[in-house]
Order: C-alpha cells, then structure tokens, then sequence
C-alpha cells in the first residue's frame, strides 16, 4: 500500500546503519552555521537514490542538504517540539546509537518531516481526480485478471483509461483493502496486482503527492 512507501524510513535507516563512517571529509561547504562535507554530499545522495529511485548531481545533493540543515536549524529554534516528536520516532524505529551522523539524522528528519505534509495531503485533499491523473501518466496499466480469486490468470487488461477501477482503486487505498473485484461485460473478475506491479503504482502516488507538497512545504522551512 502507499502507507508502506510513504514508511520506507525504516528501510532506508537500515542501509544507512550498513554504510561505512570515515573519519575525515573534506568540507566543502561553511555558512551561516551550516558545515556540509563531502560525505555529507555523498549520504545524501545514497539517500536519495532509495527513497526516489533516482540520481543526483554534487551539486543538486549539496543544495539539498544546504535545505535540509536549514529546517533542522529552524526548527531546533522556533519549533522544537515538534522536532522533539520527530525525533522519537526515528528513535524508536531504530535506535539513537544507532545513528552514526549527524548529517544522517538531519536527513531523516527531513524525510520524516516531509512526509508528515504527506500524510496530510493524502487525508485531507487526495482526490478521485488525482489518482485518475496518476493512472493517465502511465504508458499502460496491464494487470491480469481472473474468475477465481488468482488462482489462473485468463488476461490482460489494461486499467489505464478505466474509471470503474480508479473508483475502487480508490475506494480501496481509503479503506486499506486489497480486494480488487471489476465488472467486465457483465463478469465479475479479479484484479490480480503483484507485489511489484503495486509497488510501481503506489511509488508513482507518492511522488505525485511530494510534488503537491512542494510548494506547503517550502514555505514551512522559510517561514520558520
């Protein structure tokens, strides 16, 4: 489900823990209190990588963290409650003295504290629309189908265009279930979506959800 993407923290903690410590970098960054190094640049970039399947440059990752340092600042001053909060969390999923960085532990919080803007979009302004949307981004969306619960597959249909099944796929992330029952000329079928198509489909869900984010987010780091 999209619940299980949007709590990939604790896989990505558990690479993190995997990743070795060296004990010099060179620092290639030193303002306004913010001191970022090489291997900073290179935790982040890893980060990234598991969290977004994608691939960034020295200088976008070094952006970034140069974001990240500033909200953890921010916060630290204005809202540290809040961060107090965050920081249990991530305490209770994997252990202070588990955290070998304090770059690591800012990125984490960054994650953790985006995703909170997450959580809010999918509960309060996540619409039919947008999975519709999400679903047409798509070059197809071919899942099999069966009469018997999945146990034989007859075909594939593709879903892409298909606003009977954005209905209950909809439906179906509100309520948690993972039932997928259509009507086809008049025949009940069952959608049959594997662990790696679902996995496809809700990766593509929550990066729809972090862009409608952006714009919330940003201005909670700036106005701190």
């Amino acid at each position: 489900m999209v619940i299980k993407i949007m709590n990939i923290l604790l896989f990505i903690i558990l690479i993190i823990i995997n990743i070795s410590i060296k004990t010099y970098a060179n620092i290639i960054y030193d303002k306004n209190d913010i001191i970022i190094s090489e291997l900073d640049v290179n935790y982040y970039k890893k980060l990234h990588y598991d969290k977004f399947g994608e691939n960034v440059n020295d200088s976008k990752a070094l952006k970034n963290l140069v974001v990240i340092k500033k909200l953890v600042i921010n916060l630290e001053k204005n809202n540290p409650e809040f961060l107090e909060r965050i920081d249990k969390d991530i305490n209770k999923e994997v252990g202070e003295k588990n955290i070998k960085s304090q770059t690591i532990l800012d990125i984490i919080r960054y994650f953790r504290t985006r995703n909170e803007f997450i959580y809010s979009y999918f509960k309060m302004d996540f619409k039919k629309n947008d999975l519709e949307n999400i679903f047409k981004s798509f070059v197809n969306l071919k899942l099999p189908i069966s009469d018997n619960n999945c146990l034989t597959i007859i075909k594939l249909v593709d879903f892409k265009d298909n606003n009977e099944f954005v209905d209950i796929f909809f439906e179906n992330l509100k309520k948690q279930s993972e039932i997928y029952e259509i009507l086809i000329d008049n025949i009940k079928y069952n959608v049959c979506i594997s662990e790696k198509n679902r996995k496809l489909i809700d990766k593509e869900i929550f990066k729809y959800a972090d862009l409608k984010i952006e714009d919330q987010f940003n201005r909670f780091i700036y106005a701190q």
